[in-house]
Parts: C-alpha cells; structure tokens; sequence
C-alpha cells in the first residue's frame, strides 16, 4: 500500500499514540500505512487539502515536527529522484519562479549502491531542475526525504511545493 502523507514528531511511543488520537478526533479520513521511530506515514484522499484541514487544529498536538504531503514515493536513488524531481518541478513550478531542493535522510547511487553525500545528492537533483534557485526565498521547495517502510525497505518521498504548504512547526528538529 502506497502512501502519500508524512508527519513527523517528537520521538516516543506516548507521543504516536498522541498524535493518532488527536487525528482520530479530527473526523479527517485516512489509513496508517507504517511507522518509524518519530514518523508516521498514512494514506488519505488529498494530501494537500489533509495538511491544510490539520493546520486547524495543529496547535493541539504539540508534539508534531512537521507535516507533509507526498507528491511521490520512488526508490532512494539520487538519479531516480533527480529524474522525477525534474519531472514534478516542470509541471509544477511556473518557468518565472524559484526554488530550493531541501533533503533529509540518505540517498544512495545507483550504480554503486554507496550512500551518496548530501550536497553532492542535491546538487545532481539542481542541475536536472530548469528553473532559478533560491536559497534563501524560494517560491517552491523540492522536498526530498528518505524513509524507511516496514522497517526494511528504503524509499524517498519527493514533494514539489510552496513552502508554506508543509507545516514546520520545530524547523531545526526532523
């Protein structure tokens, strides 16, 4: 079963049941798909109208990092995930606007199957992306992250939005 929303929080078993809660008593829809230590990865209808009906409530559950709706969920390969970034950052970021690729967790290379290093990772998925960078005030984020699913298989989530269509709560936390 696929996924197509993460939230992150603060680490501890109290705090996923929190948050589970807390979103049961919201009457949105969706299906828990897995967890990790700190993530919780579900299912629902429309991720970004989900993130956006959570940020009603979203004060109350302190306990969350961030929320963030999935565009795509492919294989950790950073010339995969520069391939669909590429293909998602031109249907999705207007020709006049800028970006920034922001990534957590690894990728690895894929005909080496190393893990390859950050800047070197985000630089590669850049270059494929024809469009203005902007470090600083981008009008869209690729937001790549790397998750682990069931606890074995490692995949990479990309998400290709305004920035203020993922809710951060704790910025420099995961």
């Amino acid at each position: 079963m696929s996924f197509n929303l993460m939230i992150t929080h603060e680490p501890g078993l109290e705090n996923f049941r929190f948050v589970l809660a807390k979103l049961r008593n919201t009457g949105l829809n969706y299906v828990l798909v897995d967890k990790g230590p700190s993530v919780i990865l579900l299912k629902v209808d429309d991720p970004y109208d989900f993130t956006s009906r959570i940020r009603e409530v979203v004060d109350e559950i302190q306990v969350i990092y961030r929320v963030i709706p999935i565009d795509v969920v492919t294989d950790p390969y950073v010339e995969i995930v520069a391939e669909k970034s590429r293909e998602l950052a031109l249907e999705k970021i207007p020709v006049d606007k800028t970006y920034r690729v922001t990534l957590h967790g690894r990728l690895y290379w894929l005909e080496t199957r190393l893990p390859a290093h950050t800047m070197d990772a985000i630089r590669v998925i850049a270059d494929k992306i024809d469009r203005q960078v902007s470090l600083t005030h981008p009008d869209y984020l690729v937001y790549i992250r790397s998750v682990k699913l069931y606890h074995r298989r490692r995949y990479a989530t990309i998400t290709v939005t305004s920035p203020s269509n993922i809710i951060a709560l704790k910025s420099d936390k995961p």
